[in-house]
Formats: structure tokens, sequence, C-alpha cells
């Protein structure tokens, strides 16, 4: 609550009727008549009627200070004048009079003024005092000992205390206890006459509740100059102080999410060149330091420059693009970056690229060690296979030579030849059942459930999926098991997904189905049949009918041309069979259907090859 001020402005009579503010004005006359019976006071017979003249303006208006002057003119000639008690005068009385006539509008006129001038700075004052009592900022005064003085409704909002229960006290209870020598410091600036501007501190409640406020401190002066107050403004910033800290929090984890993701985000202005990092990449700090694009560039690995070249232009016409590519750190070490970008335009029409880059280098080498994997298995499956195909005609020359080393006619020269022969074979023998021995499945055949299996397939292959933004759409049937080697059929599952995702662009898809079925080629028989479909760019008629050959691959340069056969060997091993359905059709959905048959009797698996492959 302000205080109010009182003064003579305040007796206002110049809105009253007229027969109020006559009233008053003959009544400050008759008032001046009496005063001027005073003795002393007859020397000077219009002094009291200038007061009563000059009140009358200031109270009652100006037509009021005009009768107030011919009351007064009149009592004065008729009482004090000479001759008195009558009006009739001579040249000096009537002289007299009108000098007090004129005086006396001066007066008025100069009443009047002042008493206009004071009005309109009272209904400033009034304004204002409304203006800080319906204030949203808390609006307080205090003296220069830190003595309340006055207290509006915000500050009753903000602290607590209504005015009764905070005027009067010192200001230092609002301050928590670590803060109160902050109070004394202020109260000293202020005494120096300084101001105060947009201090950020701390203030206790009546609740004990801290609050975040800024406060704006002003000395108040007094008409001398002496600084006799001071005026504070408190604007509340606690909310906005949470959502700081809350903003400052998530900044954090989204920097530490990335970190451990090895993920940041970028911001390339394609006019001046410059690239700015949201967060660091460990593994490319301080390879850029004046962070401009041309520096960037003369990072990448020399093979990759053209596919990356060939990127940005694909940026600037399609708007967005995303890319595989090697950066080379000084040491020599390759770092690999999947890297995504969107073009967009600032505020000012300048055209930037916003990015995320990812470290993908580790997954990079685990997917190499992967593949190198694969290849030791597929070498080792071939291995096998040749050495199996060469187990029984081996046998055969061994029983051969043995036979033959029976015979009584062959000199000693001849039989010591044939055992040295009958040595080598068997240290073939011993090399094939090694080699047999090294990639054979020692374990028996179980009952596996085909989906359980495709799923482990599927997780080993989410990052790969995930990073290419590949949907994959399953199809499950329940009780879907056959008796198989897990390990055989988990390596066909891992050959048709691997070459479905490297068949399918980025955000395309791949189907995979599990389901009861029958045989095709012999409805009599039932089992579980694995259906693998992709949208990738499909396979040509010609290649279709060789794609199960040995070393037949379309993938120029990284396939072996060995999965597929392979995957056929294992699943003719089963007893089941393999094909393929494919077009190079864009209107088509699915261009590529691997199936896959597995029989469910419990029938033995045949070991090895199939009997026409072992004949052979």
């Amino acid at each position: 609550m302000l205080p109010s001020r009182t003064s003579l402005s305040q007796l206002d009579l110049g809105r009253s009727r007229w027969y109020v503010r006559y009233g008053a004005a003959a009544a400050f006359t008759g008032l001046a008549l009496l005063l001027n019976n005073v003795r002393p006071a007859q020397s000077l017979p219009f002094l009291f009627f200038f007061a009563a003249v000059a009140l009358s303006a200031r109270i009652c208006g100006f037509g009021a200070a005009l009768f107030t002057t011919l009351l007064s003119a009149a009592a004065s000639d008729f009482f004090f004048l000479k001759p008195r008690f009558t009006f009739a005068h001579g040249h000096t009385s009537l002289l007299q009079l009108m000098l007090f006539g004129l005086v006396a509008l001066l007066i008025s006129s100069i009443a009047k003024q002042k008493s206009e001038i004071e009005k309109r700075e009272e209904e400033r004052r009034a304004q204002f005092a409304a203006a800080v009592e319906s204030s949203e900022d808390a609006f307080f005064n205090k003296s220069l000992d830190g003595t309340i003085l006055t207290w509006n409704r915000a500050a009753e909002r903000l602290y607590g205390y209504r005015p009764d229960e905070i005027i009067g006290k010192n200001v230092a209870m609002l301050a928590p206890p670590e803060r109160v020598t902050e109070i004394a410091g202020i109260l000293e600036r202020l005494r120096r006459g300084e101001r105060i501007a947009h201090f950020e501190t701390e203030r206790v409640t009546k609740n004990d509740r801290r609050v975040h406020v800024s406060l704006s401190i002003s000395p108040v002066f007094d008409e001398e100059g002496n600084i006799v107050e001071a005026a504070t403004i408190a604007r509340d910033f606690t909310e906005r102080k949470r959502a700081e800290e809350a903003l400052r929090l998530s900044e954090e984890r989204f920097r530490a999410a990335h970190a451990m993701a090895n993920v940041s985000a970028f911001d390339w202005n394609i006019e001046t060149g410059d690239v700015t990092w949201f967060t660091e990449l460990p593994a490319l700090r301080e390879l850029a330091p004046d962070g401009k694009f041309e520096t960037w560039m003369k990072l990448v690995h020399p093979d990759d420059k053209p596919k990356l070249e060939a990127a940005i232009d694909r940026l600037f016409k399609e708007g967005s693009v995303e890319i595989e590519s090697r950066v080379v750190r000084p040491d020599g070490q390759f770092i690999w970056l999947s890297t995504w970008g969107k073009l967009y335009r600032d505020e000012d029409g300048k055209s930037h690229c916003l990015g995320v880059a990812m470290d993908i280098t580790q997954r990079r080498r685990s997917e190499e060690v992967l593949r190198r994997a694969e290849k030791l298995a597929t070498a080792g499956q071939l291995g096998a296979t040749i050495a199996h195909e060469l187990n029984n005609p081996l046998e055969a020359v061994t029983n051969l030579i043995f036979l033959i080393r029976k015979n009584r006619s062959f000199d000693e020269k001849t039989r010591k030849q044939l055992e040295y022969v009958d040595q080598e074979l068997a240290r073939m023998a011993h090399m094939t059942r090694r080699t047999l021995g090294f990639y054979r499945d020692t374990s028996s055949p179980v009952h596996v459930d085909l989906a359980n299996l495709m799923e482990d397939v599927l997780a080993l292959y989410a990052r790969k999926l995930e990073t290419k933004r590949i949907v994959v759409e399953k199809e499950y049937q329940t009780h879907a098991e056959v008796a198989a080697f897990p390990g055989e059929i988990r390596k066909v599952f891992s050959n048709l997904i691997a070459n479905a995702i490297d068949a399918v662009s980025s955000g395309g898809h791949i189907t995979v189905r599990v389901r009861n079925a029958r045989d095709w080629g012999n409805p009599g028989h039932s089992g579980v049949r694995t259906t693998v479909a992709d949208s990738g760019y499909g396979i040509n008629s010609a290649d279709v009918s060789s794609i199960f050959d040995p070393f037949y691959t379309t993938k120029k340069d990284t396939g072996t041309g060995l999965g597929l056969w392979l995957s056929k060997d294992i699943v003719l091993k089963h007893g089941g069979s393999i094909s393929v359905r494919s077009s190079t059709q864009q209107r088509r959905n699915c261009r590529t259907v691997f199936s896959v048959f597995i029989p469910t009797q419990d029938t033995a698996v045949s070991e090895g090859v199939p009997q026409a492959r072992r004949m052979a």
C-alpha cells in the first residue's frame, strides 16, 4: 500500500455548486474583515483581503476569487478608507482600490495557476501510485537504514506478507541467511547515490520458499537533492531460472547421449563455408580447427571423395542426402562416418545444411570381422565339401593299394614304392578327416523353432537394418518347429538376410514369413516354409538360373559366389528345398523372394552332401 499525501490543493471546491463556492468566498472575505479589525492590522487594511482572494482562487476557483475581490474592495472602502462607513471616496481612495483590484487579480491568476499545477502533479502522483499498486512487479520503498515504507499488491503476492505485516520491518528479513550481508552492501551503495540495475539474487518468502528475483533499486531524492529513501522493483524469474536449469540439464543429457552414441549434429553455412558442431566427436577433435568446410574436405579419404562430391550434388538437387565415408587422421587412421544432411534457409535467406554425423568406425570394423569370419566359414565348408568328395575315391585307392601290396610277384623295390604310396594316401586320408572334423557340426539334429532362429539372425543384423532405415515386416506362425542342425540353418537365414540388406536401398523394406506349409513338389510332406522378400533392385532373369551355382555372384566387388551355393547344400541336407523368384520391374513391391522349405518328419538328416553328389 502506498501512503497518501495531503495538501491545500486537495481542498478543491471548484466543482461544487455555485452557492457553495461563492459562499466560501464570502466567508473568506468576512474572516479577512474580522482580522483587519485587529489593531496592528488596521494600518494595512488590504493585507488579509489579499489572503482571502488567494484562498478563494486556490480553493473555489477564479470566478469566486473575482467575487472575493469585489467584496474585499467594498469592505475596505466602507470600513477602512476615509471617510469611513460610507462609499464616498476621493481620488486617493479610488487609486488605492484600483491598485488593490489589480493586485488581487494578479494574485488570483497566480494562485489559480499554482493550484492547477498542484492538481496536475497530484493527479500524476495518483496515477503513478495506481500504476505501482497494480503493477505485476513487486514495488516497495525503504529508508536508508532498510526500514520498509511502502508495499504494493505484487510485493504481497511475491513475498506473501501483507502491508501491515511488513511495513516498518527491516528489508533484511527478506534475504536468506547467507545473503544478509548483501543487504548492507546494497544500502551502502544507495547512500553513495548509486543506482542498482537488474541485480539477480535470491530472496525468502513468508513461508520460507526461496525465489529468484531481479532487483532494480534507485535512490529517491528530496527537493533539496538529499537522498531520503530508496525505491525497489523486484521481478520474479524463478520459473525462468527453472526453465534455464531444465534446458541446461537437457543439453547436458543431449550431449552425453550423443557422446555415448558417438553422434554429433552440425550446421554447414554453405555461403560462408563455416561448419559449426553442436557437440564434438572425440575421434574428430582438433582435425579442422578453423571450422571450414574446405578443411574437412581435405581430410576425406581419396577413394571416398568422388562419392562425397556426388552426394553433395544430390543434396543440392533433392534437399537431403545420406552417405558413409572415411576421414583420415594425421596418424593415418581411418574414421568411418555415417552422415545425414538436410538443406534449409535461415531467417536471412542463406542456405545451410543441418546434419548428423555418427562415428561408425567400430561398427565397420565389426562388420569386417564378421565378413572375414563368414568367408572363413565358407572356405571351411567348401574345404569340408571337397574333402568329403575326395574321401570316397581316396578310400577306394587305399584299398586297391592294400590289395596290390599283397601280391607276392612284385620285387622288393616295387613293394617299397607301393608302401610309400600307401603312406602318402594315409596322410591324405588324415588330412581329409581333419578337414571334415574342422567344419562338421558334431551335434545331433534337434527340434528348433525356425521363428526364434530367424529372430536371432535379425537381432544380429539390427544395427545394419537401423542404419539403412529398413523396415522389417515379420509374420510368424507358432509351433513352427523342425528337426535340424540350428547352426547350419542359422547360416542359411543369415545369408538370406545379409543379401536382402545389401539389395535394399535406404528406407526400403524386408518381409519375413515363417509358417507351417507343405512341400510344393510333394504335397504329402508337411513342414515349415520360411520366406524372405525384399524391395531391392531385383535379380536379372539371366542370373536367377545360375544364382545357386558355386562362385557365381552379382556382387562384383564383395561377393564370393559361395553363400547361396552352400545354403542350398544345407537345405538339401535337411531334406528340404530352396527357390527364388525375382523381378527388376519397379512397380513390384517385393522384387526378390527366397523360399526355404524344411520338412518336419523325424527322418535322419543326411550327413555331408546329398547322395547324388557323393557318388559324383
